[in-house]
Formats: structure tokens, C-alpha cells, sequence
């Protein structure tokens, strides 16, 4: 909003909220007043009414009809006037017929009938349900030789003093928009000449702020905008000195910055952001409003903040390992903090982030493959030794013992010899040492192949394998490759299947790829684990995997079978209810060379 409109709209409110406080102050009080004088008015007349309902009043009884004296009394003041017993029962009503009174409801409960009974009078403000307007009640109590006998009410309408408030109120409306209009026309009048010298401050400002530095303040107003405006030519003037120096500073620095791999952010003497490079932030997405505020605003961590804090204190150079969250990943940082001087003073430090994460996951590789490989290879490795040195202290002669634990030997021999075999398979496909001999195969064919393999285990478990496929799906790959591939998500199936249930096998010729599922009724994969079911080694239950013989690379194998053949594998499932392992390869032909693998991550 512009100065001159902001001055016009400041000097309108300055004089319209007192105005309108004025008049709701006003309306309020007149309203009170009225409403006072009404009261008391009425109040006069129903303290009469009991003074001769009281004087009439013998033996506990009154000595007249009753609703005929109400009625003879509401004619005669002009008031609707009510007698209410005192059990809530009206025995007279100026307004209502005597044959009608037996019809009306009963008053025990009426505000002003209430407060009358407990002090001498009552006083109520409400709508009449009988008359249909607001009215107001007045009710006295009538209690002759201390025995209360009732009350007499007398009800006057308020339309008349609402009415004559509503006048009130727009004959102060018509003075406060003439007012208003007088105001108007000279708040215009000033804010026109005050906001003028601060436009033309602002524009000079404005061109200032855009690259003109040959723009001036001509202002003379004596006063202190004229201060202002010499203030700002001034500063024009200095800026003009200064800018080709800071510009060559800053082409410098940019260039550095720009050429540089790693985050760097800058923190001035203060502890605050003076700058962060291009790597930085686009590791923040972009967040400009960095600049200024404490990087522990930016970077929610209370080490950092404190190495910034120890540089900036002591001057010795600070080092830490920090995970830093983004949208997609987590990135781990190596930063060092290093104290910036100017003439030997602290003039702020310089943060370095170098990215560690991909140097972090391959050390994590390495420990992980190095403790599953040992643990893979000490299990059996432990029961040949135990199982032999047991044959060499002297078990060997009985006969059957010893075959026995050669057969043990053997078990757990055979082990070692698949658990080699797969891990020599999986260096050589993740290495690419194996050339896919690709040819035209029929993927149908090769999947009757792979179920006649696992079929006596699955026949064993009483396990039923069905196939869903048309008789002839053809595409260029590895038959090889692509039967150990089926193998292994078939033996998974029938290993992770409870007896007496099913494996499905369907195959889908779709337009640019084949899709193959092998779906089970097993036990199923809990879902944090399904994002780490084809990693080499990973188990979603070690000692149930280990039972059933197999060594944690087969669905590995099978990832880099397939992504070498430039396909796609994934898993759903439901724990308790099976789950459903599909690969995509694509019908397009490719050279017979070897693929790019991704390695798996970690």
C-alpha cells in the first residue's frame, strides 16, 4: 500500500472509531436511560395496584372479583396488568377474556414472578409469545398480614423505545456522514501534500535500488524528509565509490564458489549466514532465506551449532560427521568449520560439507558382506570340524555312528559348496564377467523346465503348482540365465508355502514386454522389509531361512539376472497371505554384450 494512501486511510480511522465509538456510547446510554424510566414508571403503577388490592383484601380473602378489578384497572391505565396467584395460576388478565384465563399456562416459573415471591419486586425483559413483541414485566408482590398472596404484574411494549432509539441513532448517523464527508474532503487535501516529497524519496530510492546510481533527492521541505533526502544522495554517492571494487570481490568469490563440488557456507561475526554456495543450496531446495539467520535455523543440529560457536570463540578449526535429511535420501557430510580474520580480528568462519555418503554405504557393504559371508561360512564350517574331530576320537568303529556323521559332514559340505557356487554367480554377474548368450527362447518352455526341478519338493509338501500361460511367448535372452532365475523364485515358493497350499505361475505377452509372477500362498513378507527382501544375505526371518537350507542370494541373483537382461523385479505381499514375485523383460532385441548391472543398495 502506497504512503499516500496509507496517510489518507490513518487519518480516516483516526476519526472514524471515535466517532463510532461516540455513537454506540450514545445509543447505549439513551437506551439504558429509557429503559430506567420505564421501569420505574410502571414499577409506580403496579406498587399502586397492590395498595388497593391490599386494602380490599378480609379474612384471608378479597372481598371483589378479582379479574374484573384487573380489567377495570388495565382500562384505566392504559397497561396490560396480570394478578398471578401464589401458585403461578393467572386469576386475571386486563388483555385476556375471563373464559380464556383457564387456557393460560402457568406462570410459577416467570423470571419476574420468581424474584418478586424471594425479594418484593421482579423485573424481566422478553418476547411475548402471547402478543408477539418484546415487552417488559414488572412484578410486585402482594402479601396482606404477611401472607403472600400473589403478585400483580404490570407489561408495557418497548416498541416506542426501540423506536425512538432508531431515530436517535440515524439523526447521529446523518451528523457523522456529514462529518465524515467534511473529513474526506480535506484528508485528500493533506495527504496529497504530505505524501508528496516521500513519493519522490521513494522513486529515488527505487531507481537507486535498481542500478542508477546518478539519481537524486531534490526534496526541500525544510523538515525531516529534506534530512533524509540528502541522506540518501549521500549514500548514492558512496555506494557509486564502492560498487566496482565489490563487484570484482564478488566475481572472485562467485567464480570460486561456483567451481567448487562441496557445500560451503559462510558465517559472519555475528553467527549468522552471510552466504552458501550453489551445492548447499540446492541441498536445502532452494531455500534463499538462509542468508541472516543462525545455521541452526538452517541446519537442525546442536553439534554444528556449537563447532560454529567454538571457531568463532577460540579460532581452532572444528570437524564432525553429519547426516543431513533431504525429500528423497539421507546424506552424510564430512564438514569442517575454519575461522575467517580480517587485521587478526575474527571476521567469521567458513563450513565445508564434503559428501561421504556414497564413501559410507560402500564401507557399509563391505562390513555387511564380511560378517554375512563369516556367519554363512562359520555354521557349517563349525559342524564338519565338530562332526570330524568326534570321527577321529574314536567314533569311527562304530560303523553306523560314523556314517551317520559323515552324511552330517557331507549336509553341511554340500552347503558350503552351494552358498560358493552362488556367491561366485553373483560376483560374476555383478562384475559382468558373464556375456548373456542371448537367442530367441520361449519363455513358456523354459518355465516347464524350472517347475519339473522344484516339483518332488512341492509334491513332497503336498503343494499344488498351477500355470497360467498361452503355449508360445518368444523373446530374445539368456535361457540359462533366465531358468536359474525361475528356479530360485520357484523354491522360494515352495520353501515359504505351508503344506496343502499353492503356487500360481502366470505369463503375460503384453505389447513391449513379457511379465512373469510367481505367486504362493505362504507366510508372506512384512512390509518394512520388502524394500530390502533382494539384498544379498537379508532374511526377513534368519533362523525359519536357515532351517530351510538357503543362503540369503538367491532373490539377489535373481535381481541381477533380470536387470541385466534390462528388466524390472518387484514383490507384493500381504504377511499371512502369500506373496506375488513378478519380473518384467522387455521383447525389444538387444546386442549380445554385456548389460549395465546396478548394484544392489545396501
Amino acid at each position: 500500500m502506497k504512503f499516500k494512501r496509507k496517510l489518507f486511510v490513518s487519518y480516516l480511522l483516526i476519526v472514524f472509531i471515535p466517532f463510532l465509538a461516540a455513537e454506540l456510547y450514545i445509543s447505549s446510554v439513551l437506551e439504558s436511560r429509557l429503559l430506567q424510566q420505564t421501569e420505574n414508571h410502571i414499577f409506580k403503577e403496579a406498587s399502586l395496584l397492590k395498595t388497593i388490592i391490599e386494602k380490599e383484601y378480609k379474612n384471608s380473602t378479597p372481598s371483589y372479583e378479582i379479574n374484573s378489578l384487573i380489567r377495570k384497572m388495565g382500562r384505566a391505565l392504559g397497561e396490560r396488568i396480570t394478578f398471578i396467584n401464589n401458585r403461578g395460576t393467572v386469576l386475571g388478565d386486563s388483555e385476556i377474556a375471563p373464559e380464556e384465563l383457564k387456557n393460560i399456562e402457568d406462570h410459577s416459573s416467570r423470571p419476574e414472578f420468581i424474584q418478586a415471591f424471594r425479594t418484593s419486586h421482579g423485573l424481566a425483559i422478553r418476547y411475548s409469545t402471547t402478543l408477539k413483541i418484546n415487552m417488559m414485566y414488572v412484578a410486585v408482590k402482594i402479601a396482606p398480614q404477611d401472607k403472600f398472596l400473589g403478585v400483580i404484574r404490570v407489561a408495557v411494549p418497548l416498541i416506542d423505545v426501540k423506536k425512538f432509539i432508531k431515530q436517535t441513532e440515524y439523526g447521529l448517523f446523518a451528523a457523522f456522514l456529514v462529518c465524515m464527508a467534511l473529513i474526506l474532503i480535506l484528508n485528500i487535501a493533506a495527504s496529497a501534500r504530505l505524501s508528496k516529497p516521500v513519493e519522490e524519496i521513494t522513486r529515488t530510492a527505487q531507481e537507486i535500488s535498481r542500478g542508477n546510481l546518478q539519481a537524486r533527492v531534490y526534496t526541500r521541505t525544510r523538515d525531516e524528509l529534506e534530512t533524509l533526502g540528502r541522506s540518501i544522495n549521500l549514500m548514492a554517492s558512496e555506494i557509486q565509490k564502492r560498487v566496482s571494487e565489490i563487484s570484482e570481490e564478488k566475481e572472485t568469490l562467485q567464480a570460486i564458489l561456483r567451481g567448487m563440488s562441496d557445500g560451503v557456507m559462510v558465517i559472519d561475526g555475528d553467527g549468522k549466514i552471510a552466504l552458501i554456495n550453489r551445492v548447499l543450496h540446492d541441498l536445502f531446495h532452494g531455500d534463499v532465506s538462509a542468508t541472516g539467520k543462525a545455521p541452526v535455523e538452517i541446519i537442525r543440529n546442536a553439534d554444528f551449532q556449537d563447532g560454529v560457536t567454538q571457531v568463532l570463540d577460540t579460532g581452532k578449526p572444528f570437524k564432525m560427521e553429519l547426516p543431513l535429511t533431504t525429500a528423497d535420501t539421507e546424506r552424510i557430510f564430512d564438514i569442517t568449520i575454519v575461522r575467517l580474520t580480517h587485521q587478526d580480528k575474527t571476521a567469521g568462519a567458513v563450513a565445508v560439507f564434503h559428501d561421504i555418503t556414497d564413501l559410507k554405504r560402500i564401507e557399509k557393504v563391505r562390513r555387511d558382506f564380511v560378517a554375512n559371508v563369516s556367519h554363512e561360512l562359520r555354521t557349517p564350517l563349525t559342524s564338519i570340524k565338530g562332526y570330524a574331530e568326534t570321527l577321529c576320537h574314536g567314533e569311527i568303529e562304530d560303523l553306523s555312528r560314523a556314517k551317520s556323521f559323515a552324511r552330517i559332514i557331507l549336509k553341511h559340505a554340500n552347503r558350503l559348496s552351494s552358498l560358493v557356487n552362488d556367491l561366485l554367480s553373483l560376483s560374476q554377474l555383478e562384475s559382468q564377467r558373464t556375456p548373456l548368450i542371448k537367442k530367441e527362447i520361449n519363455v513358456v518352455q523354459v518355465l516347464d523346465t524350472s517347475i519339473s526341478l522344484v516339483r518332488p519338493s512341492a509334491e513332497a509338501k503336498q503343494l499344488t503348482i498351477k500355470v497360467d500361460a498361452p503355449e508360445k511367448v518368444l523373446l530374445m535372452a539368456d535361457k540359462d540365465q533366465i531358468g536359474e532365475g525361475l528356479v530360485n523364485l520357484l523354491d522360494n515358493a515352495v520353501k515359504y508355502t505351508p503344506k496343502g497350499g499353492s503356487v500360481t505361475v502366470s505369463v503375460t505377452d503384453a505389447a513391449d514386454e513379457v511379465l512373469v509372477t510367481v505367486k504362493d500362498t505362504g507366510i508372506g513378507i512384512p512390509k518394512e522389509d520388502q524394500g530390502r527382501i533382494f539384498e544379498r544375505f537379508y532374511r526377513v526371518d534368519k533362523n525359519r531361512s536357515r532351517h530351510m537350507g538357503g543362503t540369503g542370494l538367491g532373490l539377489s541373483i535373481v535381481k541381477h539376472i533380470i536387470l541385466a537382461h534390462g528388466g524390472r523385479i518387484w514383490v507384493e505381499s500381504k504377511l499371512g497371505k502369500g506373496s506375488a514375485f513378478t519380473f518384467s523383460l522387455p521383447k525389444r532385441k538387444h546386442e549380445n554384450k554385456f548389460q549395465e548391472v546396478l548394484p544392489l543398495p545396501a
